[in-house]
């Protein structure tokens, strides 16, 4: 049941990976071209302004492009959600077949010194502060899943209302 587990992430992972990726670059190239558009824009109307009606024109064309440039933005940052969801599973996965190896064999499932080396080796591929939090709460702790989860929803929330908004901040993929 385990090995099915593994083989079910890591397949789930490899197909969301080639869509997410193209959508990524896809809408990294639109932004790029947006950001251009809307440059080319601001020359037009700056050069514009005695002709009639132009001025009004280019302030529609300057705000549908920043809107639209704003959308991107927006479903960038949520690719880099899928991402991070991406890398918590492929840990997930890491530590089911582990755990597979360990319960496998009836010599290792008795044998303390090789669940510390597990956990170890679990917690070496932790690479997010929300992993590392959460490992801290149930081994360290040994809270509860459920009460750590709480604790951990509590966090993410507080720290996604108090990130600075930067709208210079180039997107980074995890």
């Amino acid at each position: 049941m385990l090995n099915l587990s593994v083989a079910q992430i890591e397949l789930s992972i490899n197909e969301g990976d080639h869509s997410v990726n193209t959508l990524i670059d896809s809408f990294t190239y639109m932004s790029q071209h947006l950001e251009a558009i809307e440059q080319s824009s601001q020359k037009i109307a700056d050069m514009t302004d005695q002709v009639d009606g132009m001025a009004e024109h280019n302030a529609s064309l300057l705000t549908q492009t920043s809107d639209l440039s704003e959308k991107m933005h927006q479903a960038i940052i949520a690719f880099q959600f899928y991402d991070k969801l991406s890398q918590r599973l492929n840990h997930v996965s890491v530590g089911l077949s582990g755990l597979a190896e360990i319960v496998s064999h009836e010599m290792h499932a008795k044998d303390q010194a090789q669940w510390e080396a597990f956990k170890l080796n679990v917690r070496k591929g932790t690479s997010m502060q929300e992993e590392e939090e959460l490992f801290e709460l149930i081994f360290d702790q040994e809270r509860p899943v459920d009460e750590a989860i709480e604790v951990m929803k509590g966090r993410m929330r507080e720290r996604l209302k108090s990130q600075p908004v930067e709208d210079d901040d180039p997107f980074e993929l995890f």
